[in-house]
């Protein structure tokens, strides 16, 4: 039934119309007109905010990446075991570039999340003012420690559950470092650089490894790994395969000098 109300036409549909497509009262709806006897009605969907949309976006490519680690862990377990099934992977030099763009692939998505990261925690902290700071003027210029209770930085997104890291100590000896979170603690193994044997293991943690091992990851230089590593594997010997991939990454020091 159409009929003007206050100078504006008003359509109004019966309610077995309305059912099907959900429509209800207080909906916003578009109209549309459809020459020369149609009218399209369509619903508002929810709208999806900035950050929401970067979430989103954030998470899709750590699915990306979590298929291409599959991807290399099935490969690699191609070419080391001489089991080639994919195309290329008889091939041993062509096996190697298989697997180098792989991972090249992999730290490209790395960077489009750390990108996305960052505009993600400027959006957040865009539409997170701080609270408790009082101005310079209300301080004769300064901001006492006790009076400033800033927000906290927004999590963005879920830490890596395992690193690789070449850390130097005080007395510039060298150490292959394995990192590792699970349920609520971490764990810190140390190797040989050379040699890739495992030394002395230090106690767990509680927490996370990028927090409870601080004193580690200040000038400790991240390791990239082509496929998954089982730390139970590597509980005595690093696998030859992981061991030069990783002395590929590193500067070692003349041979004389202590290491590990």
């Amino acid at each position: 039934m159409i009929r003007v109300v206050a100078g504006s036409l008003v359509v109004s549909l019966p309610q077995a119309v309305l059912e099907p497509v959900g429509l209800k009262e207080g909906d916003r709806v578009i109209l549309e007109a459809a020459p020369p006897r149609r009218l399209i009605i369509t619903k508002e969907g929810k709208t999806v905010t900035s950050t929401q949309h970067l979430e989103m976006e954030i998470d899709l490519l750590g699915k990306k990446i979590a298929a291409m680690e599959s991807d290399l862990s099935y490969k690699h377990y191609q070419y080391k075991h001489n089991m080639p099934c994919d195309q290329g992977m008889e091939d041993s030099s062509v096996a190697g570039l298989i697997l180098e763009g792989i991972v090249r692939d992999r730290d490209r998505l790395d960077v489009e999340i750390a990108e996305k990261r960052i505009q993600l925690y400027e959006l957040q902290a865009g539409d997170s003012p701080q609270v408790g700071v009082p101005s310079p003027s209300q301080t004769n210029g300064w901001l006492p420690q006790e009076s400033v209770n800033l927000q906290p930085r927004p999590e963005l997104g879920p830490r890596p559950r395992k690193g690789w890291y070449h850390w130097i100590d005080d007395e510039r000896r060298h150490y292959i470092l394995a990192f590792a979170n699970h349920k609520g603690a971490c764990s810190l193994r140390r190797y040989n650089p050379r040699t890739g044997r495992a030394l002395h293991r230090r106690p767990n943690r509680t927490g996370d490894y990028q927090d409870s091992f601080r004193e580690f990851m200040t000038n400790a230089v991240l390791l990239h790994v082509s496929a998954p590593v089982r730390l139970e594997d590597c509980e005595k010997q690093l696998p030859e395969w992981l061991l030069t991939e990783l002395q590929q990454q590193i500067t070692l020091p003349p041979e004389a000098q202590p290491v590990g």
